[in-house]
Order: structure tokens, then C-alpha cells, then sequence
């Protein structure tokens, strides 16, 4: 836990190694710090971007416990599970779990996004890529998955929206298009996922929020996080009297005349030094951070935490960014890299962009409504799959739903499936006849 709160200390805020006196910022670099901290946000984002993420501290083992408790809400307990059920629920876990490993013994996972958000609306389209493999070797689900790069012309394959509901609240819409499958929640708190999303820390300079602590005054005592530049501590900080924090600026040694060297120091009250990190800046610009290192106080060896940008656009922006955290023994624990391919801020986004339109063959769950009613629109909606020119996967899937769904009305899902018994396709009529021939066989026992 202590190694964590240092990270994020670190992350947020910094130091390097600061002289009692030398180096103290110029009032004018303070004041260019003080900019930089307070940069107001965009009100809209609208940006493309790759990234590619290598998580060493992922093992099987705890891949395999993340899935099963991730299916476990999806299909539910074990007990109240049919067969089939059970054995989709294994494969679903087993496939991911095998897919996870070959994405981090192949330079880690890849995924495409479009983030946008105007005001507090929020929405985050995504495609994950992946190198070719084959799972569940030498059992029954072995089967091989091509790999899939990703470029401009690859498609989204999840949506997720998060905005204001109609009446009140926040409500977030999710669609799988892959699975052609959309579902609706209501949200007890407003929008999160652009605000955590990486992106979001990417264009913020890497200490603003300890900047504006130590250099603000709070606003007022219900707006938490909100402060006021207070020039007074400005000027403290140029003479090294804010409580608590010290900066400490040398123009950088390989390039003096176009970049700075800023080292930050957070002390606690005891005057023992708990986090430092330094950044290079340009010096004309201190928003614009060429690279960021945070380390342990009293263990300089190795950095805990990187950041490495290039790639500027006029906006200010980096286009290529890596973070890298290690652990104590300078080990990499995690490596990420992003590489942004468009980029607009304050720009008007169409408000159809934040609302709900799923295609009318998509299966809709809105979670809003009580459970007998969301069971019969899902029945309805796998109908209407069963009925269309949906592939022959997506149907066989429908069927096995369908089923679970309806194992207490077997007259409903005989109908059913008598209906599809002349189908075209050669699986989805076997599929039928194995159904038929389980309800018959129930009702002998």
C-alpha cells in the first residue's frame, strides 16, 4: 500500500534533488509554472488514438481468477446453470484467459479508441487488436484465431455512452457490435470514463493538481479540488518558503537554450522528504513535457514511474507518448505506449453522437426494468434474431440463450424451435433437433 501512495504521490506531484537555496525559480518561471498548472481543460474532446499495453504482473493464475469472477456475474452461479451453460462459461474463461497470455508474450495488448466528450457527455468507442493464435490446445474448444491489426479502417466493436438520462441522473448505453447486442443502465453518479480514462492524464501536465494545492487557495469549503491561483505563494515559492514543497528549475543540460529542467520535492510535516520527480519542459511553454521521471526518495537507483512524449502538434499536444512503471528492483512492471492520430479540442460535437440509436437488429437489455420485463424484450429481441439472415454463429448462440431463458415454459421454446426446423442452414437445424429431443426427453422423466 505504501508503494502505491508513492506512485501516485509521485505521478501528481515530484522532486529530483533540491539545493537549499540555488536554482529557486525566477518569479517569471513561477508564474509560467502557475499557467501550466491551471490550463483549463477543453470543453470538448474529440481524439483517435492507439495504444499498446504490456502488463508484466499478469499471470495465469490471476488471469484466471479475474475471468472467472467476471463470468460469474455475467452467466451466474454455477448451481443454477444448465450444462450447456456451464460448458459455454469454461470455454468463454479458458479462451480468455490463453488469449491474455499470447497478447503479453507478443508486446502486449493493442487497442484502438475514439474518446469524445462535450460538456457531460461522454463516449468511448474501442476495437482491441490481436496476433494470431490458437486456443484450447488439444481439448474439445481448440480452435485458431486469426490475428487482427489495427489501422484507420478498422471498426469499432464497443461503444460506451455516459450521459445525462432523460429525467434525471446519469444513464450509460453499451453497445457489442460484434454481437449486434446494446444495453441500457442507470448510473447513481455522473460520468467516470473519460475522466479515468488514460488519455485525460496524457494532456494534463504530470504535477498540476500538487501545483494547484500548494500554490492555490481552496475556493470555497464545498468545492472540493477547486482552487485559486494565490500569487502570494507564488512568490514563496521563488524565495523556498511554501510549507511543505520546493522547486527547484536549471535550464537542461543537453539542450539549455530550449528546455528547462523543473525538480519537485513534497515534504511531510517533519521535514522528511516523501516524493520527488523532475520534468523537462520547453521554455517557453512548461504544458509542453518532453519527459517526466518520478522516483523513490532514498532509493535514486531506479525510477518508479516515466513518461517520454515527442511528436508535438501546434496545439501543444504530444502525438507519442510511453510510460513505463518498475518496481523496487528496477524490473519493468508495466509499459504502455500511445500514439494519437487525431486530435481536436473545443470543437462542436453532434449530439447524436451521445444517444441511443442501436440498429433495429441488435438484442436490447435495458437494465432499468424489472426483471420479468427485461426477460420478455431479450426473448423478443432473440426471436427476431432467429428470424433474420443473422450468421449461422450468432443464431446457434441465440438458440442456446433462448433455451436457458425459457427452461420453465418448454410448450413456448418447442414452438419455437419447431418453427426453425426447416431453417437453410444444416447446423442450425441439427442444433434444433438436438433441443427438441431434450424437452421430449424430459418430459419421460
Amino acid at each position: 500500500m505504501k508503494r502505491v501512495i508513492i506512485i501516485l504521490l509521485s505521478i501528481f506531484a515530484a522532486n529530483f534533488s533540491i539545493a537549499a537555496t540555488s536554482a529557486l525559480p525566477a518569479y517569471e518561471q513561477a508564474k509560467k509554472l502557475a499557467v501550466a498548472a491551471w490550463k483549463s481543460a477543453p470543453r470538448s474532446i474529440d481524439v483517435t488514438y492507439y495504444s499498446t499495453i504490456k502488463d508484466n504482473t499478469k499471470t495465469e493464475e490471476k488471469l484466471r481468477q479475474f475471468y472467472t469472477e467476471l463470468f460469474e456475474n455475467e452467466y451466474g452461479p454455477d448451481e443454477k446453470l444448465s450444462p450447456e451453460m456451464l460448458k459455454r462459461k469454461e470455454e468463454d474463461i479458458q479462451i480468455n484467459v490463453e488469449s491474455e497470455l499470447a497478447e503479453q508474450k507478443q508486446g502486449g495488448r493493442k487497442v484502438k479508441y475514439r474518446v469524445r466528450c462535450d460538456g457531460i457527455c461522454y463516449r468511448i468507442d474501442r476495437v482491441d487488436g490481436s496476433p494470431s493464435r490458437t486456443v484450447g490446445k488439444g481439448a474439445a474448444l481448440e480452435q485458431f484465431m486469426p490475428g487482427k491489426k489495427l489501422d484507420a479502417n478498422t471498426p469499432f466493436e464497443r461503444s460506451l455512452i455516459e450521459t445525462p438520462a432523460p429525467t434525471n441522473g446519469f444513464v450509460r448505453y453499451t453497445y457489442f457490435h460484434g454481437l449486434k447486442v446494446a444495453e441500457i443502465e442507470k448510473m447513481n453518479q455522473s460520468p467516470t470514463i473519460v475522466k479515468n480514462c488514460k488519455i485525460s492524464n496524457i494532456l494534463m501536465m504530470p504535477n498540476a493538481l500538487i501545483l494547484q494545492m500548494k500554490l492555490g487557495t481552496r475556493r470555497n469549503s464545498s468545492a472540493a479540488g477547486i482552487f485559486d491561483v494565490n500569487q502570494t505563494k507564488i512568490k514563496q515559492l521563488c524565495s523556498g518558503t511554501v510549507e511543505g514543497f520546493g522547486v527547484k528549475i536549471i535550464p537542461d543540460e543537453n539542450e539549455p537554450n530550449v528546455k528547462d529542467r523543473i525538480e519537485f520535492s513534497l515534504y511531510s510535516d517533519k521535514n522528511i522528504e516523501i516524493s520527488k520527480s523532475f520534468m523537462i519542459c520547453a521554455k517557453d511553454n512548461y504544458l509542453k513535457v518532453y519527459y517526466f521521471e518520478a522516483t523513490n526518495p532514498g532509493a535514486d537507483k531506479f525510477p518508479l514511474f516515466t513518461r517520454t512524449c515527442s511528436d508535438f502538434d501546434a496545439q501543444g499536444i504530444p502525438h507519442n507518448i510511453t510510460q513505463v512503471q518498475y518496481d523496487a528492483e528496477g524490473n519493468i512492471r508495466l509499459h504502455e505506449t500511445y500514439k494519437i492520430e487525431d486530435i481536436s479540442l473545443n470543437m462542436a460535437i453532434a449530439k447524436e453522437v451521445f444517444e441511443f440509436n442501436p440498429p433495429a437488429d441488435y438484442v436490447v437489455t435495458d437494465f432499468r426494468l424489472p426483471e420479468a420485463e427485461r426477460k420478455l424484450a431479450k426473448i423478443e429481441s432473440i426471436k427476431n434474431i432467429l428470424k433474420s439472415e443473422a450468421s449461422v454463429g450468432r443464431k446457434s448462440k441465440a438458440l442456446i440463450d433462448l433455451k436457458e431463458y425459457l427452461k420453465d415454459d418448454p410448450a413456448q421454446l418447442k414452438e419455437i424451435l419447431t418453427s426453425l426446423q426447416n431453417d437453410k442452414e444444416p447446423d442450425i437445424r441439427r442444433l434444433v433437433a438436438a433441443l427438441l429431443r431434450q424437452i421430449e426427453s424430459k418430459k419421460q422423466e
